[in-house]
């Protein structure tokens, strides 16, 4: 497999995921999207809003794209609204990706921020940035288990998106 084949293999799955959790949330009560539960955030909504804030900084970055002005507010109550933007931006992240030519993927992003820099290829950002996804994906589904939600749990591994 090509690398422009394996990102957009990549890409493609992070949309799915993010679909498919967002998809089940939204047939949960969503006052227990706001409840806390022991995890890296205090809530699912707050874990959701980390994915997406997450997703429009690297997007942004990527696409090298200017990240300075990019919102990292706490946002109250807009869970609707954070899985909405949590689909569009994973769907935005997808059709440009799956663009990218070898060449471009191989070219060098230079990270200058104040928590991190280093020098890695395109594609090595847009792996961190669907992994990051992945790990948190995986909080939510047990932070709601915690909270007693049990029913139609969605499994996101990448084993299954590739055996549908």
């Amino acid at each position: 497999m090509s690398l422009s084949a394996l990102i957009s293999n990549y890409s493609v799955f992070n949309e799915w995921a993010n679909g498919k959790i967002v998809a089940w949330l939204k047939t949960q009560d969503t006052g227990l999207l706001y409840q806390t539960t022991p995890s890296s955030f205090s809530t699912i909504d707050y874990t959701l809003q980390h994915i997406l804030r997450t997703q429009n900084f690297w997007f942004s970055f990527i696409c090298e794209r200017d990240v300075s002005s990019l919102n990292w507010a706490i946002r109250e109550n807009e869970v609707s609204l954070v899985l909405n933007e949590l689909n569009a931006v994973s769907t935005q992240m997808k059709e440009s990706f799956c663009s990218f030519k070898e060449a471009d993927l191989l070219y060098t992003l230079h990270l200058n921020m104040p928590w991190a820099k280093n020098d890695l290829s395109r594609y090595e950002y847009i792996l961190h940035v669907i992994n990051h996804s992945t790990f948190h994906r995986g909080q939510i589904i047990t932070m709601a288990r915690c909270l007693g939600i049990n029913e139609g749990v969605v499994n996101t591994d990448y084993n299954i998106f590739n055996s549908r």
